[in-house]
């Protein structure tokens, strides 16, 4: 019995082993099964996408080695066809049910930064990589020059804010001293000053005419505006003669006056009463306007030593940048400003006293022009005794009238020229500024082309902010910039060739950093960024050049000087140190858009523009030849740099569609292309219920 038992264990065991056994023989050969399909619908899909990517642009990768798609059903369809032919020709069991894709990656995602990876990925390739480090001196040269660029108009700027305040001293000589003037200073005939044809309001003297009783202390202001039709007028004496005319007629009697006609008493009396009003309430009149040009002058003066200060903490912190020499010069030239600026010694009045004196005379002014009314009556005997008491009640108002603190200082004054100012510099600027096309090239050799289609790509430039900086100097970005320098011309390919007949658009370089629809707008809008370049370079070289500065300075002076203030000077002589930058970077244009190279920094050997040549706007040099430096490519280079990369990944996709347009392919558009994709692959196995899903991708990049 008990072996029986034993045998039976036997064979349980054994029958449980062998289960055990076969179960993991077959699960082996299931998952072997399994993995087998797997790797089938694997490699299905992998080729079946890459082959539906394999559709790509010939064109885009004949002319810029970029490989693009359009996305459309196509792929989707391509995909499915490729997996099932892959699929029947390994393994029949497997059916494909549907393809799903989910996510594409289009070219215009990302703010263009598709783009960049393949451009890079080309150039990283070949020899290009060399160029990383070929522009950093360069860069640093244009950033000192964009600071110095930055520095010296806002230093330009409180020149601006200081000759506001100015003149309003000019209009108060006007109104108060009776001298014409403009917005350049006196206007000065035959080194005198001309005087007012309005009135002013020194013109009512109560007493002699003299220069102490005006006010005057310079005889070239004095002697002109006495002599001129609507000069000084002693009010006192006309007072005097209305009491004499009252006096007179009351003795004489009415009849007996009116035998003299318009000699009669009355007649005297009323001639005196218009002159006596007239000058007191052009007087009057003139005293207001002076007032509120004061409280204007106040407001004007008010944030100009803010202004130093914000330039002085600006200068601070560009120290190191800009260096030890441009530092110095700047600094002891703004000190100056500051000291000066705040100096009432070297100014034409001092406009405190000037405030209260004009003040006393308003209400002296006014009483008497109240009685004026009173006055204005036709002298009769009957009447003269009380028209006498009203005129010397008048004469009673008037005693405190002075001219005592409303003197001007006009010590500073160049007689021996009118004025100019600085406008006409100013104009200069705006002149070059406005037609800096004509000025550097021959504009009937421009590029007369322009673009009128909708939907390019550069049209998105702006929607993506991806904080670039000013400045990328990156290994991919060096990287893209001389893709780009390779790939597409500049206005500098057509200097002695013809412009492309077929192109939309020639200057494409020109397109990539500014994206106007013209070449002229675009090599424009280069050209005046590349003249801001050239200022700011050439300001660092006038600012180290003493000559010139003082030349600078001379100019300044003589247009500025007439207010003696010494911070407005020295803001002037910025302004022409920065006008004149800008003229002889015209000069480097010339040379640069003539196929010739400019010094990146000058020195007083290749200094080309004189101050005189300057105003007269003559910007022709005389040297043809061609120097060492940098030619108009290796500007564009810098421009590139400088450049946002969102900007530039769109405008060059915006430069290659129009490229497709113009051959033939005018739906081209960016935003219809794909460089990447993802997708999921759904399968079912005979005899398997199950439904297996694939994940498959495929870049570009």
């Amino acid at each position: 019995m008990i072996k029986k038992d034993v045998k039976a264990q036997i064979t349980i065991m054994a029958a449980l082993s062998m289960t055990i056994v076969l179960s993991l023989i077959l699960t082996c050969i299931k998952s072997v099964s399994d993995s087998m399909r797997n790797t089938y619908i694997k490699s299905a899909c992998m080729l079946a996408i890459e082959g539906a990517f394999s559709c790509y642009h010939n064109d885009m990768l004949n002319e810029y080695d970029i490989l693009v798609m359009k996305k459309t059903d196509k792929i989707k369809r391509h995909t499915e066809d490729y997996i099932k032919q892959n699929i029947e020709s390994e393994n029949k069991n497997i059916e494909l049910t549907g393809v799903e894709f989910n996510d594409f990656g289009y070219m215009t995602s990302n703010g263009g930064d598709y783009l960049m990876k393949e451009i890079t990925a080309y150039m990283n390739y070949g020899i290009y990589s060399e160029v990383v480090d070929m522009l950093k001196d360069t860069q640093r040269q244009v950033e000192k020059a964009e600071i110095i660029n930055e520095l010296v108009s806002d230093i330009s700027a409180c020149e601006n804010k200081m000759a506001d305040a100015d003149e309003k001293i000019l209009e108060l000589v006007r109104l108060v001293d009776g001298v014409r003037t403009n917005e350049a200073g006196l206007v000065i005939k035959n080194k005198h000053v001309e005087a007012v044809t309005e009135g002013f309001a020194k013109m009512a003297v109560n007493g002699e005419i003299t220069m102490a009783t005006v006010g005057v202390n310079d005889s070239r202001i004095y002697n002109p505006v006495r002599g001129s039709a609507f000069g000084y007028v002693d009010v006192s004496q006309i007072l005097q003669d209305m009491i004499d005319d009252t006096d007179g007629l009351f003795e004489m009697g009415d009849e007996e006056s009116e035998l003299s006609g318009n000699n009669s008493y009355a007649q005297l009396y009323k001639r005196n009463y218009e002159a006596l009003k007239n000058s007191l309430e052009t007087s009057r009149n003139k005293t207001k306007e002076a007032l509120n040009v004061l409280d204007g002058y106040t407001s004007a003066k008010s944030g100009v030593d803010d202004n130093i200060y914000e330039c002085i903490n600006k200068l601070e912190k560009s120290r190191e940048i800009i260096g030890e020499e441009i530092y110095n010069g700047m600094m002891q030239d703004l000190n100056d400003m500051k000291q000066s600026g705040g100096s009432e010694e070297l100014k034409m009045c001092d406009t405190y006293t000037l405030t209260n004196a004009l003040k006393r005379n308003q209400v002296i002014l006014d009483g008497a022009c109240a009685v004026l009314d009173e006055l204005d009556v036709g002298l009769l005997q009957n009447n003269c005794k009380s028209v006498r008491q009203k005129v010397v009640k008048c004469q009673g108002l008037l005693s405190g009238l002075s001219a005592k603190g409303m003197e001007f200082n006009y010590s500073g004054i160049d007689f021996s020229s009118n004025g100019v100012g600085l406008k006409a510099l100013k104009k200069i600027k705006q002149m070059i500024t406005e037609g800096i096309l004509a000025l550097v090239v021959n504009t009937d050799k421009i590029s007369k082309k322009q673009i009128n289609y909708t939907g390019l790509a550069s049209s998105m430039t702006g929607k993506y902010d991806n904080g670039d900086s000013a400045f990328n100097k990156t290994k991919d970005a060096l990287l893209m910039n001389e893709y780009l320098m390779m790939k597409f011309n500049s206005y500098a390919d057509y200097i002695e060739s013809e412009n492309s007949l077929d192109d939309c658009l020639d200057y494409t370089l020109e397109y990539i950093l500014e994206g106007r629809d013209s070449d002229k707008e675009n090599l424009e809008q280069v050209m005046l960024k590349l003249s801001g370049i050239r200022t700011g370079i050439n300001l660092a070289y006038l600012i180290t050049d003493q000559e010139k500065k003082a030349q600078a300075y001379a100019l300044a002076s003589g247009a500025l000087g007439f207010t003696g203030n010494m911070a407005i000077i020295k803001a002037g002589q910025y302004l022409v140190l920065s006008v004149w930058a800008y003229g002889e970077a015209i000069t480097d244009l010339q040379k640069l858009y003539s196929g010739k190279k400019v010094e990146l920094v000058k020195t007083k050997n290749t200094w080309n523009l004189s101050l005189e040549k300057l105003l007269a706007m003559d910007f022709g040099t005389d040297s043809d030849e061609d120097g060492s430096g940098i030619d108009y490519e290796g500007y564009i280079r810098m421009l590139l740099v400088m450049e946002k990369a969102e900007h530039k990944n769109y405008r060059t996709m915006g430069a290659m569609e129009l490229k497709m347009i113009s051959m033939g392919h005018e739906d081209f558009r960016m935003k219809d292309y794909i460089v990447s994709a993802q997708a999921r692959a759904f399968f079912k196995c005979k005899e398997r219920p199950k439904i297996y899903k694939q994940y498959m991708k495929c870049s570009y990049i």
